[in-house]
C-alpha cells in the first residue's frame, strides 16, 4: 500500500514542501472542526426578549386573519338550508308563487333567479355579478335567445369556471 501510494504521489510530481504544507493544513483543520465540534455555543440572546416578540407575532397574525375573515364573509356563497327546513319552506313559498308567466319580477327573495327572464336589475342581486355582467348577461339573451344551460353563461366575457360555480345554485332557467 505505501508503495502504491509513494508511485501515486511520484506520479503527482508533488514537491516535498508542498506534501508537507498540505499535511500541516489537514492536521490545523481537523484540530479546529474537532474543538468547534466539542464546544457549545453561548446564546446571544434574551430568550425572555424572544418570547414577547413571539406573542407580539401571535396576537397581529390572529388581528390579521380576524380581518381577512370580515372581508371574505362577504365572498361566500349563501349556504344551502337543510332538508327538514326546506321542506318547511317549500309549501310556504309554493303558495305564494303566482301561476302566471311573469314569475322573475314577483319570485321572493332568495329563491333562484330565472336568467332567461331576469332583468338587469335581478341579476345584479346575484354575488359576483355588477351591473356590468348583468347587462352583458341581458345583451346575450337578446342577441342569442334563452339559455338552454347554465353553463351557457361562460360564453360571457368576464365570467369564469369560479364565478360560475358560486351563482349556479342560485340561478334557474
Amino acid at each position: 500500500m505505501k508503495r502504491k501510494l509513494f508511485f501515486l504521489i511520484e506520479k503527482l510530481e508533488i514537491k516535498r514542501g508542498e506534501r508537507i504544507s498540505v499535511t500541516i493544513l489537514l492536521v490545523i483543520l481537523v484540530f479546529t472542526s474537532s474543538f468547534f465540534a466539542f464546544q457549545q455555543p453561548k446564546a446571544n440572546y434574551n430568550p425572555d426578549h424572544y418570547a414577547e416578540l413571539e406573542q407580539l407575532f401571535f396576537e397581529r397574525s390572529r388581528s390579521i386573519e380576524q380581518e381577512r375573515e370580515l372581508i371574505m364573509e362577504r365572498y361566500r356563497p349563501v349556504l344551502q338550508l337543510p332538508e327538514k327546513a326546506v321542506a318547511q319552506i317549500l309549501p310556504t313559498i309554493h303558495d305564494s308563487i303566482p301561476s302566471d308567466t311573469s314569475r322573475a319580477t314577483q319570485e321572493p327573495a332568495g329563491s333562484p333567479i330565472n336568467i332567461n327572464t331576469a332583468s338587469a336589475e335581478q341579476l345584479t342581486e346575484l354575488p359576483g355579478i355588477g351591473p356590468a355582467y348583468a347587462q352583458r348577461i341581458v345583451e346575450w339573451r337578446e342577441e342569442n335567445g334563452k339559455f338552454t344551460s347554465k353553463e351557457q353563461l361562460l360564453e360571457i366575457r368576464g365570467i369564469g369556471q369560479r364565478r360560475l360555480e358560486v351563482i349556479i345554485p342560485l340561478i334557474m332557467l
